[in-house]
């Protein structure tokens, strides 16, 4: 699971990718053939997170379906599943851009209630930033969540004690970026709030542009994005 996720990703761009998802959805129905397994588990959402742009807004919603059961906090507000597993989950459910738009706000709210004081982990603020960014990696405008509740999304987060770490300036960027797209941007009050938040250093300034001007979205960003990247030193070359 660990090799296909990682081959077929992003699940799109390749002339026979379309073949290789439908192939690969089998794998879907059928389940995973340990999937008690706390390993297993973890590589069966990590595979399907990166497939997950390949996969069409049906596929994408019966995956959001089987998330959500799992993802779903008991009477105690607490989720079972141990932490790892859950950040894996949820980074899942951040890779699915197709989903309806209601959908993503009802995740977006649910991880909101997860991301506590003290808890503002790497995995759950990228997903928060993934759900709600304007520019998609791959999904259509139509399913870009609007910004007034985008806005109420990053007011709960700099109200919070948190750091402007850079993983924050990050998510922050991405849910806020102008885009030149009035439906999609948010108002200039809050932006300026954010740009305020976010502090002036060398390292937040692609950050700070962002939120002023329109600025077209870079390879290392669409990595970011993506929530991984090659390990150092490894590099793939195709057989010629």
């Amino acid at each position: 699971m660990n090799l296909l996720g990682f081959s077929l990703r992003p699940g799109f761009g390749d002339a026979l990718d379309e073949q290789r998802i439908k192939q690969a959805w089998r794998l879907h129905t059928q389940g995973a053939i340990h999937p008690k397994q706390a390993q297993v588990q973890a590589e069966w959402w990590i595979m399907w997170r990166r497939l997950a742009g390949g996969l069409n807004p049906g596929q994408q919603r019966q995956l959001s379906q089987a998330l959500g059961t799992l993802l779903q906090p008991g009477k105690n507000g607490k989720i079972r599943l141990p932490l790892q597993q859950q950040l894996e989950l949820w980074m899942a459910v951040g890779n699915l851009e197709r989903l309806y738009v209601k959908d993503k706000i009802r995740w977006g709210e649910l991880l909101l209630t997860q991301m506590r004081t003290g808890a503002a982990r790497h995995q759950l603020v990228w997903t928060l930033s993934r759900l709600g960014a304007r520019e998609l990696l791959y999904g259509p405008v139509d399913r870009v969540i609007p910004p007034a509740t985008v806005a109420d999304w990053i007011e709960a987060i700099m109200a919070k004690p948190w750091e402007p770490s850079k993983m924050l300036v990050s998510a922050l960027a991405r849910m806020a970026r102008l885009t030149g797209d009035r439906t999609r941007d948010l108002s200039p009050e809050i932006l300026r709030r954010i740009h305020d938040w976010i502090p002036e250093s060398p390292e937040n300034a692609d950050a700070r542009r962002q939120l002023t001007e329109v600025v077209p979205m870079q390879h290392q960003e669409e990595q970011a994005a993506f929530g991984e990247s090659l390990p150092a030193g490894l590099m793939l070359h195709a057989e010629p």
